[in-house]
């Protein structure tokens, strides 16, 4: 019993203590651990400011180059012209006004977002056409401060456009622009711009491929010589900057391929050498003027010999064009060229892929002319072009040809 009582003052004994330690300290984790820091402790850890972050070299390139290019970045809203609404059969009830609002005569007024880039202190702004197209009130955001803006000029063709806001005298932070012809599959870039309007976002990738064309945007704009990304765009990024990892803008970015109308790794940007030269022109006088010829066109070599033969078709070499349409009025059925020929050279420079025809042309001015060699029903003739400006619609709403091989589909519309 002696023993007994012994062991039970040890046991009273080591539960006061255990309770006063408790009650001390307050936690029972922190007893065990040894670890028992105070609440003011724990407090005075919260508000501390830890020490400044050592960068080890490299670690800043991308945030660097993405803080030069995002403050020549601008955020571009427009107020579409206005379209009128179907007509609501109740629209002229005066009840179903009260109850419902509106009326017979409603109009519809698109708004829209997109991005832009500063290319001149004094507020000159690159962005794509179809952000600004068909638009009757344009304004910009540079930061927190907006703009109106003036439509300066504007090209369907390259999809590029140049606003300008009045900035007051106040200078404005303009973007370093690169060289779009340096660049390599597998370099960085950083896009920059407001994506579904939600204000101006950087997103990193690389260079996916360069030169890519074939592809058509919505309403038919075709995608020549484009920068191909992997770096996130959305709708909205329309008009914003392409970087490079030294934050010079390399593209303006224009259009996504996607299944689901939003970002799936496919970006595509207008190279910053094509845009600056159409940007002077619009500068300049406010419009593009380019020579055309007139014609659609395939490359000979998409077609196998049996093809080629039911065309009448005797040439064994792979070089040339086929010729598809020819347009009624233009050049080329003024010269005399008609389907089925094809186009071995122009200006003596031989055509060997899709794209040659249509470069040399871009290196020509309304009135000159252009000299092709051309084989029909396996003879060699010269024919001599005298290009005309081109309309402003041609490649949109093509006219019903003058002649048309409907098995042959159109690769370009030089």
């Amino acid at each position: 019993m002696k023993n007994a009582s012994s062991y039970v003052a040890v046991f009273a004994v080591g539960v006061v203590a255990c309770a006063v330690g408790l009650k001390t300290l307050g936690d029972p984790v922190a007893l065990l651990s040894g670890n028992a820091p105070s609440k003011r402790a724990v407090l005075a850890s919260l508000d501390t400011t830890p020490p400044a972050l050592k960068h080890f070299t490299g670690d800043t390139v991308v945030a660097d180059a993405a803080a030069k290019v995002d403050q020549a970045v601008v955020t571009v809203h427009t107020v579409g012209k206005a379209a009128p609404q179907q007509n609501n059969p109740f629209g002229d009830d005066p009840i179903f006004r009260h109850f419902f609002g509106g009326g017979g005569d409603a109009q519809a007024t698109p708004r829209g977002a997109g991005s832009g880039v500063i290319i001149s202190t004094d507020g000159y702004i690159l962005t794509n056409n179809h952000v600004v197209e068909n638009t009757q009130a344009v304004t910009v955001n540079v930061g927190d401060k907006g703009y109106d803006a003036k439509v300066i000029g504007a090209d369907p063709v390259t999809d590029i456009a140049v606003v300008k806001i009045d900035t007051k005298g106040a200078k404005l932070v303009a973007a370093q622009l690169g060289n779009s012809d340096d660049l390599r599959i597998g370099d960085w870039a950083i896009a920059v711009g407001n994506p579904l309007d939600i204000g101006t976002t950087v997103t990193l990738g690389i260079i996916s491929a360069v030169n890519r064309s074939g592809l058509n945007a919505d309403g038919g704009h075709a995608l020549n010589s484009v920068i191909q990304t992997d770096a996130a765009i959305n709708p909205g990024n329309s008009g914003g900057a392409l970087a490079n990892i030294n934050g010079q803008v390399i593209g303006i970015n224009e259009a996504i391929y996607s299944p689901t109308g939003s970002y799936v790794g496919i970006g595509f940007a207008i190279p910053i050498n094509s845009a600056k030269k159409i940007a002077a022109e619009l500068i300049r006088s406010g419009k593009i003027v380019r020579p055309y010829l007139g014609v659609s066109y395939a490359p000979l070599k998409a077609f196998p010999a049996q093809a080629r033969r039911q065309m009448g078709i005797t040439l064994g070499s792979d070089n040339g064009v086929i010729v598809q349409q020819v347009y009624p009025g233009s050049p080329a059925a003024t010269a005399g060229l008609k389907t089925y020929d094809v186009i071995l050279e122009a200006n003596r420079l031989p055509i060997t892929n899709q794209d040659s025809l249509n470069n040399i042309i871009k290196t020509l001015k309304v009135g000159d002319v252009l000299v092709l060699k051309v084989s029909r029903n396996g003879t060699d003739r010269i024919l001599n072009v005298t290009l005309r400006e081109r309309p402003a619609t041609f490649g949109e709403t093509p006219p019903q040809p003058q002649e048309q091989a409907p098995q042959i589909l159109p690769f370009g519309q030089p």
